[in-house]
C-alpha cells in the first residue's frame, strides 16, 4: 500500500464484526439500510460473523464459504457483501471485488461505512477522483459514528495523488474529530516529511508514538525524518530500535539495504 497508513484491514474487519453481530431491531423503524443492517435470516448473520472471523484467520476459502452463504440466504446482507470485497482483493482478484463493492454500495447508497470501504478500494486503484467523490458521500452521512476514519482515509488517497493540501485539510478534519487519533498523526508527520518540513513532520510522529508507542513504521519515519535533519545520532537511535524491536520487518530490512548502498 505505498508505505502509506492507508485503509487498514484490521480495522475494517473490526468494524464489520460490530456491525455483523448487532442486536438492534429491523431497520424497518429506522431507515436505515446500511452496514449496521440486521438481516431478517439470523443464519445469514451467523455466517458473516464466522466468514469475518475465518478472514481474520487467513482462512480465505472457508471464510469466502460462509459469507456465499450468507448472502444466499439474505441477498441484501451488505456486511457479507463487503467482506467478500476485502477477500477478493486480498486474492488479487479485483473484478471480483469491485462486483461486490458495487452491490454493497446499490444495498446501502448512503451508508458512511460501506461508502468508506467501497473509496478505500478505489483510491487503493488508482481512481483518486472517483474515489474523492465517494469519501465526501461517506462524510456526509449523519449516522456514520466514525468520521475520524473516513476524513484520515481520504486524507490518506490525497497524499496518495500527490494533492498535498486537500490532504491536509482531511487530515486536520480528522484530528478536530478525535484529537489523538492515530493515523491521522502518523499521515500528517508523513506529508510534512514529503513537503520537506522536517520539523512539522517529527512533532505529528511524537504525538503518534505518545499514543500508540513504537512500530515498525512510525520508527523508519522517524529514521527519515532525523536524517532530513542531519540529527544522525537521533537516526541511528530508531535505527537500533527497530533492530532491536523489530529486526524481521521489511522496515528494518529497507534501512539495512539503504546503508549498505551507502557504503
Amino acid at each position: 500500500m505505498s508505505g502509506l497508513r492507508l485503509f487498514m484491514l484490521p480495522v475494517i474487519v473490526a468494524m464489520l464484526v460490530g456491525c455483523a453481530s448487532t442486536s438492534r431491531p429491523e431497520p424497518a423503524n429506522t431507515g436505515r439500510t446500511g452496514m449496521d443492517r440486521v438481516s431478517p435470516v439470523r443464519a445469514a448473520d451467523v455466517n458473516t460473523r464466522l466468514g469475518v472471523g475465518y478472514f481474520e484467520r487467513g482462512d480465505y476459502q472457508v471464510a469466502l464459504e460462509k459469507l456465499e452463504r450468507a448472502v444466499e440466504l439474505d441477498p441484501a446482507h451488505v456486511p457479507a457483501y463487503v467482506t467478500l470485497a476485502l477477500i477478493e482483493e486480498q486474492l488479487g482478484r479485483d473484478s471480483r471485488a469491485r462486483r461486490y463493492y458495487r452491490e454493497a454500495v446499490s444495498l446501502a447508497p448512503e451508508d458512511g461505512a460501506t461508502l468508506n470501504g467501497y473509496a478505500a478500494f478505489l483510491c487503493r486503484q488508482g481512481e483518486y477522483r472517483e474515489a474523492d467523490e465517494i469519501f465526501r458521500r461517506s462524510i456526509n452521512d449523519p449516522f456514520y459514528d466514525t468520521k475520524e476514519v473516513v476524513h484520515t482515509n481520504a486524507g490518506s488517497c490525497a497524499i496518495r495523488a500527490g494533492r498535498l493540501d486537500e490532504a491536509e485539510r482531511y487530515l486536520r478534519q480528522a484530528l478536530e474529530v478525535a484529537p489523538e487519533y492515530p493515523d491521522a498523526l502518523f499521515n500528517l508527520a508523513r506529508l510534512f516529511l514529503q513537503r520537506d518540513d522536517a520539523f512539522r513532520a517529527r512533532a505529528f510522529l511524537q504525538r503518534y508514538e505518545a499514543v500508540t508507542g513504537a512500530d515498525p513504521g512510525a520508527l523508519l519515519l522517524g529514521y527519515r525524518i532525523e536524517q532530513r535533519l542531519g540529527n544522525e545520532r537521533e537516526a541511528a537511535r530508531y535505527f537500533r530500535r527497530l533492530e532491536d524491536q523489530f529486526p524481521d520487518s521489511a522496515e528494518a530490512r529497507n534501512i539495512r539495504q539503504q546503508t549498505s548502498r551507502d557504503d
